[in-house]
């Protein structure tokens, strides 16, 4: 064994290649050594020297504290990808480190504020995905929202919705167009976390993707690695949160309602109020036996003639018609931690041991929110005057502190 930098961690040192999507050759030609001895630093048989260290800090962008620190969570079991075959391996573990880091900031941030609880509610589908029928996935689209309290109605912020009833929601732009979204649940503060591609998207499609990810959350909680990993089971699993997101985003109630005459130029007039998409509108229209297998297919043809297929080519997918939402719940835990005094911006970035642009990506803050600068003042706030977030109006209550919760 080759000792070095004793403290090092081997484990994220692989976090942080994998994130940046870097094979051990490549990596330890960027340094200077062979892939072999980045083997060997990963699995904690050796520890790179001090000038080794500085230049694996340098090439892969993260400070040293980061791996210095203890990597206490791996990536998770059971991640509900949207297509399994036409997604390479490098192109998930980048996304799955950062699933990791995920988890660690909103283990972070609920030491400082008091999320949402989770507040989803039970056996609205049978437990076996293979005993959910179009039906079952219908009525426990309904059910939830009238336990959220959304009625029939246009939910007007879907990643609000979901963080609202405790999910984080996390928007960022992934390298890979087969990465639409991601759900997973989390291995420490045992949530379901949701994921969204903004890369190329439209404001619509983002709303779709979340409601699809929240398929999975209602629809298959017992689901099982080994099961989702086999290609038959992974299909009808996602049909059924296909089914789920057109059915939560627009209900089959309000749908024959609004919907007089299914047409393309219909279903246009009525994108904005519902925010759902044109083509997804087709689909909702078939599912709910209004237009037949011929009506769809000679609508989708219709919307190829008219350019409407493909990423931002329906009409109001311009941002500037309708806008991308964006997540809050772990953007504004941050900034109320600033406003309170609890920490500084270098100081959260301490503690988090992450590059300033992962944590701004993850928590859906603005690019350089932090950037260096001049002059920083951290004032200590009274002890027990912890406050309880406001996610959809980024205001804080007073709430006891953690010891004194529940007396």
């Amino acid at each position: 064994m080759t000792v070095g930098v004793r403290a090092f961690k081997g484990q994220r040192l692989k976090q942080a290649r994998e994130a940046r999507g870097l094979f051990k050759n490549t990596l330890g030609d960027l340094i200077g050594v062979s892939g072999t001895a980045i083997a060997r630093y990963e699995e904690g048989v050796d520890c790179p020297q001090q000038d080794k260290f500085d230049a694996l800090a340098r090439v892969l962008g993260f400070p040293h504290e980061f791996f210095l620190k203890p990597a206490n969570y791996t990536a998770p079991d059971l991640v509900f990808w949207r297509s399994k075959a036409s997604e390479t391996k490098t192109a998930r573990s980048m996304t799955e480190q950062r699933m990791i880091w995920l988890t660690e900031i909103f283990e972070f941030l609920e030491s400082e504020v008091q999320f949402p609880e989770l507040d989803i509610p039970k056996g609205l589908t049978p437990e076996n995905f293979r005993d959910i029928t179009p039906a079952d996935v219908e009525a426990a689209a309904e059910r939830l929202r009238a336990y959220w309290s959304l009625r029939d109605l246009p939910i007007p912020d879907m990643f609000l919705a979901l963080e609202n009833a405790g999910i984080p929601v996390v928007s960022f732009e992934v390298e890979s167009d087969k990465q639409d979204g991601f759900c997973f649940w989390s291995r420490g503060p045992r949530r379901p976390f949701v994921g969204v591609n903004r890369l190329n998207i439209s404001a619509a499609r983002a709303r779709y993707d979340a409601a699809h990810e929240l398929g999975h959350v209602i629809l298959h909680s017992n689901v099982t690695r080994e099961e989702e990993l086999d290609p038959a089971n992974h299909k009808i699993i996602e049909s059924q949160a296909h089914r789920f997101a057109g059915a939560f985003l627009f209900p089959r109630a309000a749908f024959r309602r609004e919907i007089v005459r299914p047409s393309l130029d219909y279903f246009c007039s009525v994108k904005p109020r519902w925010g759902l998409s044109i083509a997804a509108m087709v689909n909702r229209a078939y599912h709910l036996g209004l237009i037949g297998e011929d009506e769809r297919s000679g609508m989708f043809r219709n919307m190829a003639r008219r350019k409407w297929r493909g990423p931002l080519q329906e009409p109001y997918d311009a941002l500037m018609l309708m806008p991308l939402e964006r997540p809050r719940m772990l953007r504004r835990a941050i900034e109320v931690i600033l406003q309170e005094g609890y920490f500084g911006h270098r100081t959260i970035l301490s503690q988090l041991a992450l590059p300033a642009r992962e944590v701004e990506q993850l928590t859906g803050l603005d690019g350089d929110y932090f950037s260096p600068r001049q002059t920083e003042l951290n004032v200590a706030p009274r002890r027990g005057s912890l406050r309880a977030l406001n996610i959809e109006t980024g205001n804080v209550v007073d709430f006891p502190s953690r010891g004194a919760r529940g007396r």
